[in-house]
């Protein structure tokens, strides 16, 4: 499947398709080439044209949302007839292509770390899944586990899992702030602004506590995370420095990761 380009047509069922034939689906969530930028298509536009291939109903659903709750970046009004999602930041309302994180961006940051044994990976604040599916292009043996606050958006993407095959990704309906939430041992953790500075700072104690218990990574997205950890958890870069790539950032609890830096600014990775 090649995205924003004009694709021959495939039989599948008896009928003329171009590209969205189930198994043809499957096939290319498999395929690292389905990830790669194109110079034609921005980030954004790659991953709204991927996300319709794919057969997500994201505008539908967030729509659905935001006629429900409040937009986050409006103020609380008791006699409003919409109110806020009670709990964490869920973030109704931002456009589907800001809430999620480009499908360029996450293929180029699992592919810089393809030559590390990774069994598993979590992602903290999932959405509607998108590492669940790139990860198959670059670790494709790899458990996946994600965890999301909203149903709506958990249900369609393990709906999307399970029409691609993905047997090894799942998302989980968990509110990982909970007491009880026990945060599981991962090779590579993905985290983004999910909500605000106190709630991220309780998961990177949670991983900083960790860092010298075993080897993983630590890729984030979002403004916050990044003054919390050049201010809070310095250790985590100054150790081992930290790899930019697009609008994520990695980082390593053991591996020094100055050399890999290098050969990915060198155009080598």
């Amino acid at each position: 499947m090649t995205v924003g380009k004009v694709t021959p047509f495939s039989i599948c069922n008896g009928k003329i398709v171009y590209e969205d034939c189930n198994q043809l689906l499957q096939n290319a969530v498999r395929l690292p080439e389905t990830y790669r930028r194109l110079a034609e298509l921005s980030p954004q536009a790659h991953a709204k044209k991927l996300d319709k291939r794919l057969g997500y109903k994201i505008s539908k659903i967030e729509v659905k949302l935001l006629q429900k709750y409040k937009a986050y970046d409006l103020p609380e009004i008791e006699e409003s007839n919409k109110q806020h999602y009670k709990g964490t930041q869920a973030w109704i309302g931002l456009h589907p292509q800001a809430l999620q994180t480009p499908y360029n961006d996450l293929y180029e940051a699992l592919n810089i770390l393809k030559d590390y044994n990774v069994g598993k990976i979590v992602d903290i604040g999932a959405g509607y899944g998108r590492v669940g599916i790139v990860k198959n292009a670059v670790f494709p043996e790899s458990q996946f586990v994600g965890y999301e606050i909203l149903k709506q958006r958990q249900r369609e993407g393990n709906r999307i899992f399970d029409k691609l095959n993905l047997l090894n990704s799942k998302i989980l309906l968990e509110d990982v702030l909970e007491e009880e939430f026990d945060l599981p041992r991962s090779d590579i953790y993905f985290m983004y602004d999910f909500s605000e500075v106190a709630d991220l700072t309780q998961i990177l104690d949670t991983l900083y506590d960790r860092k010298n218990d075993y080897q993983f990574f630590l890729i984030t997205k979002g403004e916050r995370l990044d003054f919390l950890i050049e201010k809070r958890y310095k250790e985590f870069w100054q150790a081992n420095n930290f790899i930019e790539v697009g609008s994520l950032k990695i980082y390593s609890s053991k591996i020094d990761l100055t050399e890999l830096r290098k050969g990915v600014c060198n155009g080598n990775r």
